[in-house]
């Protein structure tokens, strides 16, 4: 008689466990995915989309199957087309990711993405900014700004042709692609009149070096150009000759 080891009866065990674990089943994913697809489409009412059935089983495929691999029994088509159904959020921000790989998108694409994809679309604003006015889709500029705040990469100055905050320290807006002019962005923030303001309550130092190098530094407030170097986003606004006569009355107004 032969006698079995601790050791043994240990590997045998897990050996059986195993074996347990393994599954009996198989699925054809090509002949639940021809099923799959058409009734996932048609009971989310995702027809308008236009999607090609490619798009549509890039996204969809890889759902199915994590759900197939995480299940212990054979589960039925109605099962996984409930599951897909069940976790829709997910499934509509896949499907906005995959659109976005598009060259062009139609109307109701852009439409979609901004409602179900947020952060997606914050993202992707430079390029929804684009395709919105193409598309003639004005009214969803608000919401992309308003995405774009949340979810992109704002910085602390408005372009003034586009209105997202957008603009970088060179004067080029992030959104819209335009370079903005000096004198555009000065009267868009109504730059005299926070110019004047600041004058009026600015050390005189300050004030005088200001007039001296004859720019400031904008991010959003008026700072003098002693601070450039601890605002890297900010833009440097050269002054003018009205400018710096406005400086010296209010300087001169002080001193006398």
């Amino acid at each position: 008689m032969v006698i079995e080891t601790a050791k043994e009866k240990k590997e045998k065990t897990i050996k059986k466990k195993k074996k347990r674990k393994r599954k009996k089943w198989t699925i054809n994913i090509d002949e639940v995915m021809k099923i799959i697809i058409p009734e996932v489409t048609t009971r989310l009412g995702l027809d308008y989309l236009e999607l090609t059935e490619k798009e549509l089983r890039d996204v969809i495929e890889p759902i199915v199957s994590s759900i197939i691999e995480a299940r212990k029994t054979k589960p039925t088509t109605e099962s996984l087309i409930k599951r897909i159904i069940n976790g829709k959020p997910m499934l509509f921000k896949a499907l906005s990711a995959k659109m976005l790989e598009r060259e062009k998108l139609a109307p109701q694409q852009i439409e979609f993405i901004l409602a179900n994809a947020p952060e997606l679309a914050g993202r992707a604003a430079p390029r929804l900014y684009h395709e919105i006015l193409e598309a003639g889709l004005e009214y969803l500029l608000d919401t992309l700004r308003y995405l774009w705040q949340r979810y992109g990469k704002p910085t602390r100055i408005q372009c003034p042709y586009c209105g997202f905050y957008a603009v970088t320290p060179d004067l080029s807006c992030i959104v819209c692609g335009r370079v903005i002019e000096e004198r555009d962005l000065k009267k868009a923030i109504g730059f005299n009149k926070q110019l004047a303001m600041l004058a009026e309550v600015l050390d005189k130092s300050l004030l005088e070096e200001i007039i001296k190098a004859g720019f400031v530094v904008y991010d959003g407030d008026i700072h003098p150009p002693s601070l450039r170097q601890r605002l890297p986003h900010g833009v440097v606004l050269y002054l003018t000759r009205e400018e710096r006569d406005l400086l010296r009355r209010i300087l001169n107004r002080e001193e006398a």
